[in-house]
């Protein structure tokens, strides 16, 4: 027998929920109607204000940057090595002049990192014909680059812009007839970068304008093309908040700076900028409608036969979530509820038993594999060093024996202490040490090692061996064939819940397409499976997670850094 037999269509229940919708949605559809209307008037508003906001908070935040940077170039003028080396500079003796020059260098490069806007810091000492730069160092001074500091600033701006760069000088005792002069040259590339937000893509083009008669010099955002440099140029000149172009409307936000006569734009089409209001208009009313509907009527009306045993099945799902498996799901009616409490019993019965395993299996793998990946790392050192005392004794160098055994010594001396497989960071940097040191009597000066800390390292333990291998693989695979100025950097940066350890070597480096290789993590198990630095990596992922391990990247020596990243619980929860 048919459906539509036992159950006429006006008796249906298709013909009963649609009549409720009908009842429930077209009165609630008209009043949302209006309030969306008036609702867009607002939010047009808001978005005004939101954008003016946006243009406040990057000029002030620009503005404060800034202003400490002039600040910090005026107090330079003041500084007494840069008088004395003005001055007086035949006074001086020549270790004088040099210890001045390379306090002053040192300064320099101070300043010119205390800000990312600073691209280069120098100085320009007429007296004695010299240029020193936090960049390129002590140069001859050329006179046209005087000169045109001092011919071409603008009325109303301490700055100067030549050939597409912006400088800021300041002089002393005065700018026209200075002893010397303190010169920053600010970096457009990184305040177009700045000018570049991801988020307001497709929201309008911000750039920063000249307000000078005599100057019509422009920063667009780094991400600007050709069609949008015309546009800025198109409404560069004008002032109007409100215009229109090819039959589009237009609003134009504009906010001075007050470190220079310049001014940050914002232009924004109108219309785009509410397009997502007027794309969700009808969808919004719609599910309010919905939202209404499923839990003022369908939710109350069915609320005794499927709400109240789903909520209970939702509330054991939770606690499954959470790791609790021991739940007993009972229900009266034997119903498909019933069915569904049954089975999920079963499931979270067999659930807890897999979990346990799979946790145990885990673990056990993992202490294994750690075990045997530190093991591999280490006996990398010992045939080198044998080989390099057996090459002193020959030359009859007693004292580098003694040096050498000293720190052979102290070096096996932790190798063979494997009595933990942790360690605090101290003593790890030690052993790095002791480690350069013995390739610094190998290599003599064509290699020199630097070590910097940033933080604290006391409250640190990390694996034993992770820093020797990447001091190992710059010697053997980037230094190895320098005959001179080879160099190492190791930097140790801690935070809370973070350390990174950073090797810099200016060696040969490696190619994009090994690095592609590394960084792509699908070919590493194989290719690198016995490569020490890949073991360094994968203890650290075993013990601190995916988020930590190492990263390697072409530097701007040419040679290769090599980061190693641990992220601790406490960060991993704050992320």
């Amino acid at each position: 027998m048919k459906l539509s037999t036992l159950f006429p269509f006006r008796y249906g229940i298709f013909l009963k929920l649609l009549a409720t919708f009908l009842v429930v949605f077209i009165p609630v559809f008209l009043i949302s109607s209006l309030m969306n209307k008036s609702g867009v008037d607002i939010i047009r508003q808001q978005l005004l204000v939101l954008m003016e906001q946006k243009s406040d908070f990057f000029v002030s935040s620009m503005d404060s940057e800034l202003k400490r940077a002039f600040q910090l170039q005026e107090d330079f003028l003041k500084d007494p090595d840069l008088q004395a080396i003005s001055i007086r500079f035949d006074t001086l003796t020549p270790y004088e002049q040099t210890k001045t020059i390379n306090d002053l260098h040192s300064k320099l490069y101070t300043l010119s990192v205390s800000s990312r806007y600073i691209k280069e810091a120098y100085i320009i000492m007429p007296n004695i014909q010299r240029r020193l730069s936090s960049l390129t160092g002590q140069t001859e001074l050329t006179p046209q680059e005087l000169n045109d500091l001092l011919t071409n600033k603008t009325s109303g701006s301490e700055l100067v812009v030549l050939d597409g760069r912006i400088y800021s000088p300041m002089g002393f005792p005065h700018l026209s007839n200075g002893l010397f002069f303190v010169v920053i040259e600010l970096s457009v590339p990184n305040i177009s970068k700045e000018l570049a937000d991801p988020k307001a893509k497709g929201n309008g083009t911000s750039y920063i304008l000249s307000n000078e008669e005599d100057s019509s010099f422009i920063i667009p955002s780094v991400d600007a093309n050709a069609e949008t440099m015309q546009f800025i140029k198109q409404t560069a000149s004008i002032k109007e908040t409100s215009f229109q172009i090819d039959n589009k409307s237009y609003l134009r936000f504009t906010k001075p700076f007050t470190f220079s006569n310049w001014s940050f734009v914002t232009v924004v089409e109108e219309g785009q900028m509410l397009q997502p209001v007027y794309s969700f208009k009808i969808w919004l009313t719609v599910l309010y409608a919905i939202a209404i509907l499923v839990v003022l009527i369908v939710s109350l009306l069915l609320l005794r036969f499927l709400h109240k045993p789903l909520r209970k099945l939702m509330k054991a799902f939770k606690l499954v979530e959470i790791g609790q498996f021991n739940i007993n799901l009972q229900h009266r009616n034997k119903d498909e509820f019933y069915y569904l409490y049954q089975q999920f019993n079963q499931m979270t019965a067999q659930l807890q038993i897999l979990v346990q395993q799979v946790y145990e299996q885990t673990i056990r793998s993992q202490k294994a594999e750690l075990k045997q990946l530190q093991s591999q790392v280490n006996p990398h050192f010992l045939y080198n060093s044998l080989y390099i005392l057996y090459r002193m004794a020959q030359d009859e160098d007693f004292e580098g024996v003694s040096a050498m055994s000293r720190h052979l010594g102290d070096y096996f001396k932790f190798i063979t202490q494997n009595k933990a497989d942790f360690i605090s960071l101290e003593k790890e940097l030690q052993h790095a040490k002791v480690y350069t040191f013995i390739q610094q009597i190998r290599f003599g000066d064509r290699i020199a090692f630097h070590f910097t800390e940033y933080g604290s390292i006391n409250e640190w333990e990390v694996p034993r061996l992770i820093i020797q291998p990447f001091l190992e693989n710059a010697i053997v695979h980037g230094l190895e064939d320098m005959h001179q100025n080879g160099m190492v950097h190791v930097r140790i940066i801690t935070a809370v819940n973070r350390l990174t350890i950073e090797i810099e070597d200016n060696g040969k480096g490696v190619s994009p397409e090994q690095l592609q290789k590394w960084e792509s993590n699908s070919v590493l198990e194989e290719e690198f499976g016995d490569h020490a630095l890949w073991n360094v990596h994968r203890r650290l992922q075993l013990r601190y997670g995916k988020s930590s391990g190492i990263h390697l990247q072409t530097n701007h020596f040419g040679g290769l850094t090599a980061t190693l990243t641990i992220i601790t619980e406490g960060e991993k929860d704050d992320e």
